[in-house]
Order: C-alpha cells, then sequence, then structure tokens
C-alpha cells in the first residue's frame, strides 16, 4: 500500500526515469547474457507500473524505456537514431510488447480489484442482512447501517437526527447554504407524491435518502469516486434493504402502540369491573351494619352491637387491602416501584406479616419453620411484607375451615426460599402461570371467592423487583390427597454478598 501511494505520488517522474535508472543494471546483465535479453527487464518494469498505478503511466514508461534501449543498446550507440532493421524490429517489437502486457495487466489488476469490491460488498451486505431481521426498532437498524460504512468512514458520513454530522470532513467542506439544504432535506415530511420525487431530489444534492414512509430518518452522502469499483447496484440494493428494515420497524412500533392501547383499554375496563363488584360487596355491607346500628341501635344489645361494628371494621379493612394492591399494581405498572432496601431477617419478616393477618386468620391457623442460621435479607421490608401478606391472604380464602397454612424457610443453592403451602383445593398445573395474571382468579361465577385478582400478580412484581421469583407447585405434604391437594407457593431471594453484610447479625 505504501509503495503503491509513493508511486502515484511521483508518478510520471518515476515513469519518465526509471527506464534511465534502470539501465546501469541492464549493462551488468549483457555482461552474462545477450543484449537480447535486456529489453526483457524493461518489460517486468512496465508491468509492475501497469499493476501497481496506470496504464497510461506504464505506456509513458514503454516509450521511454524504448528510448533508453535505442540510446544505450542499439547503434549508433548514445544516440536514439537506429540505423540497423533489426535493431528498429526489436525495439519495436519492445514497445509493442511493452503497451499490451501493460493493458493487459491494468486490466487483470482492475478486474480482481472489481472482483474483490464485490465479494466486500457481498459481506457487508451478508451482514447486514443477518443483523437488519434482527433490529427491533429505527435505532438498532442505524446503528447495524453505521457499521456497514464503517470501512469506509473518511469517504461517507450518515447524517441523522441529533447527530454530530457536522464534524465530518466531507461536511466541513460544504457552504453553509448546502449544509442547510440537508437540514432542511433531513426535516422533511414524506408523503406519497414526496417519496416518488425522492431519486430526483437524490440526485439534486448529492445523497441517499434513508427512510420509512413516515419520514426521513438519516442522508448518506458518500463521495463514490474515492472508493474505487465500488458496485453500485449491490450498494442501492443493500440502501433498499435498509429501508424496508426501517418501514418494518415503524409499522412494529405502531403495532406495539396500538397493542399497548388495547391493552390499556383491557385493563382500564377489567380495573372497573373490578373495583365496582370487590367494592360494591363489602360497602353494601359496611352500609347494611352501619344502617341497623342507627335505626335500631337503641333495641340492639350491646354484643349485637359490637358484632355489627365487627362487620363494618371487617370490610373496611378489607376495602383497605384492595385499595394497597391497587396503589401498588399502579406502582408496578408504571414502574415507579423505588426499592429502598435494607437489612433484615426473615423471622422479623413472617412475624409482622403474621401479625397483620391476625384479622383474618379466625378459621385458620398459621404455622411457619425457619431454618436456623439463615443470612439477613437485604430487602424493601414492607415490599417484602405485603408479597407474603398477598400469598397466606390468598391460600386463606381458599382454604377449608379448620386448615393449616404452612410457612418454610429455609437456604438453598445460595438462594433464600420461602414456601407457603394450603390444603385447598390446589390449582392445576395448567393454571398455576395464569394466576399471575392481572384479574385473574382461580374461581369464576357465584363460586368466586372476593378477591380483586391482583394479590399474586403484586407478589411476583414485588418479588421479581428483588430479583427473586415466585413459582406454584403442588403441597409436597399432601400429594396423596385427591381432594384438597393444596398448592404450595414459593418465593426464592437471593442473598446479597457485600461487606456490609458480613458486618450484620446472623439470626
Amino acid at each position: 500500500m505504501i509503495i503503491e501511494k509513493t508511486l502515484r505520488k511521483f508518478a510520471y517522474p518515476i515513469g519518465i526515469l526509471f527506464p534511465w535508472l534502470l539501465t546501469p543494471l541492464a549493462f551488468l546483465i549483457t555482461d552474462y547474457l545477450p543484449k537480447t535479453n535486456v529489453p526483457l527487464l524493461y518489460i517486468v518494469m512496465v508491468v509492475f507500473i501497469a499493476i501497481n498505478v496506470t496504464v497510461e503511466l506504464a505506456i509513458i514508461n514503454a516509450l521511454s524505456s524504448f528510448f533508453a534501449f535505442s540510446f544505450f543498446f542499439a547503434p549508433p550507440h548514445r544516440s536514439i537514431m537506429i540505423h540497423q532493421d533489426e535493431d528498429l524490429l526489436t525495439i519495436l517489437l519492445f514497445l509493442l510488447t511493452s503497451v499490451i502486457v501493460g493493458y493487459m495487466a491494468t486490466k487483470h489488476k482492475k478486474n480482481v480489484q472489481k472482483i474483490r469490491m464485490r465479494e466486500f460488498m457481498t459481506d457487508i451486505e451478508l451482514e447486514l442482512l443477518e443483523k437488519l431481521p434482527k433490529a427491533l426498532n429505527t435505532e438498532d437498524v442505524v446503528s447495524a447501517m453505521r457499521e456497514a460504512l464503517l470501512p469506509w468512514k473518511e469517504n461517507c458520513v450518515l447524517i441523522t437526527h441529533g447527530d454530530n454530522w457536522v464534524t465530518h470532513p466531507m461536511i466541513r467542506r460544504m457552504t453553509n447554504l448546502r449544509k442547510t439544504y440537508l437540514e432542511e432535506l433531513l426535516e422533511l415530511r414524506l408523503t406519497p407524491e414526496v417519496i416518488e420525487k425522492i431519486p430526483a431530489l437524490e440526485e439534486e444534492h448529492d445523497v441517499y435518502f434513508l427512510y420509512n414512509t413516515r419520514q426521513v430518518i438519516g442522508l448518506l452522502k458518500i463521495s463514490i469516486e474515492n472508493i474505487q469499483y465500488l458496485p453500485k447496484d449491490i450498494f442501492l440494493l443493500l440502501l433498499h434493504q435498509v429501508n424496508i428494515s426501517l418501514e418494518r420497524t415503524r409499522l412494529a412500533a405502531d403495532l406495539e402502540k396500538e397493542k399497548i392501547a388495547k391493552e390499556n383499554e383491557l385493563l382500564r375496563s377489567a380495573l372497573l369491573s373490578s373495583v365496582s363488584h370487590d367494592f360494591r360487596t363489602p360497602l353494601t355491607t359496611m352500609i347494611g351494619a352501619t344502617s341497623t346500628v342507627i335505626e335500631f341501635g337503641e333495641h340492639l344489645s350491646k354484643a349485637e352491637t359490637t358484632e355489627l361494628l365487627k362487620t363494618v371494621l371487617e370490610e373496611a379493612q378489607r376495602l383497605n387491602r384492595y385499595t394497597q394492591n391497587l396503589l401498588d399494581m399502579t406502582k408496578l405498572g408504571f414502574g415507579h416501584l423505588q426499592l429502598e432496601c435494607d437489612w433484615v431477617s426473615v423471622e422479623e419478616i413472617v412475624s409482622v406479616v403474621k401479625k397483620r393477618l391476625k384479622p383474618l386468620l379466625i378459621h385458620n391457623d398459621l404455622k411457619y419453620e425457619i431454618s436456623p442460621n439463615l443470612p439477613p435479607l437485604y430487602v424493601h421490608a414492607a415490599f417484602l411484607e405485603q408479597a407474603i401478606f398477598n400469598v397466606i391472604d390468598n391460600a386463606i380464602k381458599f382454604s377449608p375451615m379448620g386448615a393449616t397454612i404452612d410457612i418454610d424457610c429455609f437456604q438453598e443453592d445460595g438462594k433464600i426460599v420461602i414456601t407457603i403451602s394450603d390444603q385447598g383445593k390446589g390449582i392445576p398445573e395448567e393454571e398455576r402461570e395464569k394466576v399471575f395474571e392481572r384479574f385473574h382468579t382461580a374461581e369464576k361465577g357465584d363460586r368466586r371467592r372476593s378477591g380483586s385478582g391482583l394479590g399474586l400478580t403484586i407478589c411476583q412484581g414485588m418479588i421479581m423487583a428483588h430479583g427473586g421469583k415466585v413459582s406454584i407447585h403442588a403441597n409436597p405434604r399432601r400429594v396423596a390427597d385427591k381432594i384438597n391437594p393444596g398448592c404450595c407457593v414459593r418465593i426464592e431471594l437471593p442473598i446479597t454478598e457485600s461487606d456490609e453484610n458480613l458486618d450484620q447479625p446472623t439470626q
């Protein structure tokens, strides 16, 4: 490459002087070989220049060699005049051979370079075609295009919104008026009529458009004259593939927006339905109990009044849980859940949850077994409590009267595992993933137990926010029971290792 650049820089002086500088070597050859071999030495030089520079310079070199041979080797010596027909024929054949060989060598070199460039472009195209289908958005497509253009970064620039393209050498050499034109093209809003004019605009402004059917994504300015043998057909095909991908990602983005809007509408409808159903029942109960106390308070015994007020309190607490679930669901849905973690023991978490569950554990018992020496958890205590509370609350709803709910906490494979097992009817295997969906309830219709269908969804969201995992399995203690096999919710939480952890006392 260095030799080629040097030859190109001093091409014409070298082409003219080389044959004369080569003459001393030619004289050495004549000491050992016949003089007729001298032209071969000059031909080698012509072929070398033809391959590494241009055919024009090779012809100049051949002419200079012709005169050098005539001056030094053809009689009369020290003169370019030729008097013998034999010498004249020799140097004419030499000149003809030099020109033909030089031309053929240059042509062969160009063909080789064209083939190499096409192979290079094909490799780029294949690489791009591999990346484009995986592009999820416009930025991915543009990024793939930038990588494809890296080999020509000095001779092309991809102009996109917000990109500092004006610092590129190709742009710096442009006038301010031309830069303004490019900025206007970049802001061009595309309509079917404008899209038809894109070829004319590309030719007028010497750029190529990257666009979808709505807007211009970028402009590609490339100095094709500085990229030798660039196969324009493959290059245009490559741009076409990029534009197709830009349109595909636009359609995918629009489809995703539409899908999100539809999901939001479904969510809103489900939320209103859930709220109207789940809130109405406790409100009706509270209104009935309160009205009874107000209207017939004088005729009620103290025990009856207390019982009615307890009912009001229980229903109010149920409403409070619903409201808390909805608020938590909103935080999870909008990504506003912020973890303010601190070190807390598993025992402390379970004790707090059990205390909160006391009003609900009227007909059921809660037992827990915690392995000794469990490391403390680095978690948001309130969120983890709420997640476990939701699981146990769910277990209570679906457990028969008198059934026990078991909590087991132990360490396994570098994680803290909390299992909550009930003695209910269990959840069919095909339903176990669905119960984490929003507003999904295991029972429907008249048999539907009270609940918004958000409890396990919130539990999963909170545990996942801690880097954990929630899954549902059969209750291992009741495998033989076909009527009430129960289910087991398994919560896995990672054990955080840090310097602070070393300072914490183990439980």
